[in-house]
């Protein structure tokens, strides 16, 4: 068992001093540059989602501010029943 374990760990090892340094070509700078210049920076999609999901909140919230305007049930007092005695009193 230890003779194959030696086997693998001298063939890692041929493998390992086989390994060339590789030189990139002369004009690898230029076109990485060009790549990124004609990248746009945020996508035309993407903008666009944020921009209706902007718009679907903001609608929300006036919704939200418009029925709470329509309905003012702020105030508890039409839950509690108040006995009304003036007839009582006369």
């Amino acid at each position: 068992m230890e003779n194959s374990s030696n086997q693998d760990m001298n063939r890692v090892f041929e493998q390992l001093a086989n390994i060339k340094m590789v030189e990139p070509s002369d004009n690898l700078y230029v076109q990485t540059i060009s790549k990124m210049q004609r990248q746009s920076i945020i996508p035309l999609f993407w903008a666009s989602v944020v921009a209706c999901l902007f718009i679907v909140f903001i609608s929300a919230e006036f919704s939200i501010v418009l029925n709470k305007k329509k309905n003012n049930y702020t105030d508890i007092s039409f839950v509690i029943y108040k006995t009304n005695n003036f007839s009582y009193n006369e």
